[in-house]
């Protein structure tokens, strides 16, 4: 990389991936650099982060096709296992979820539901959907951001697994927010999801209980 192109500082350090903010011909952006694990064989491990580094630039690109926001990218330095994309200045939906009203949280909400619909209907699982991977920008653009964990795939369970995940971070971080915050959800997600398939829809979204009712979900007091 040359002097055009330079991290400036760390903002967060993860198990798989170290993120620094910096600049790239003259846009500010993040470096997405995925982490070398001793515990690995060099040559396995360099071919596991190179195809993860690909696998998410490619997931994100093809999310920006479907008319998802999500970040820019810029650049995919696969020697270095890096992504350079687009800073999105804003808040996480985490930390801000409290101070918003009604109206706000109904908007929001249903726009993710209709950005994961879209995703799915392409084949896309985004694989970690939290209100951490939510961003809201000033002029209250919402992002989808962490495309880490992203997989392909057309099954109805792996669709549900997405969306039941969502709703368990929902119900253990958002708990006061839970039922109306996953219904608005829902509602963007089928009114997006009927432009293909409404029976699938449903069938994905049915499939949450059965998720639910398997030993791992069910409480200790309703467990045989």
């Amino acid at each position: 990389m040359n002097y055009l192109c330079k991290k400036e500082e760390i903002i967060k350090k993860g198990a798989e991936a170290n993120l620094y903010l910096g600049t790239w011909f003259g846009n500010k952006v993040i470096f997405k650099c995925r982490i070398p694990k001793k515990y690995r064989i060099k040559e396995l491990d360099q071919n596991l982060r190179t195809f993860r580094t690909i696998n998410e630039a490619r997931a994100l690109i093809k999310a920006k096709e479907h008319g998802i926001s999500v970040p820019q990218i810029y650049e995919i330095d696969t020697l270095n296992s890096t992504i350079i994309m687009g800073y999105i200045r804003g808040q996480k939906l985490k930390e801000i979820i409290k101070n918003l009203n009604q109206n706000e949280k109904e908007r929001i909400f249903e726009t993710v539901g209709q950005y994961i619909a879209k995703l799915h209907q392409n084949g896309q699982i985004h694989g970690d959907i939290t209100t951490s991977n939510i961003i809201l920008t000033s002029n209250n653009q919402v992002f989808l951001i962490d495309f880490g964990l992203h997989e392909y795939s057309d099954s109805i369970e792996d669709k549900s697994v997405d969306l039941h995940l969502f709703k368990r971070v929902l119900m253990s971080s958002h708990g006061e927010n839970y039922e109306f915050c996953f219904k608005c959800f829902l509602n963007g997600y089928r009114n997006e999801y009927l432009n293909d398939s409404e029976e699938l829809c449903q069938l994905i979204i049915n499939n949450i209980k059965n998720i639910e009712t398997r030993g791992r979900y069910i409480k200790k007091e309703n467990r045989v």
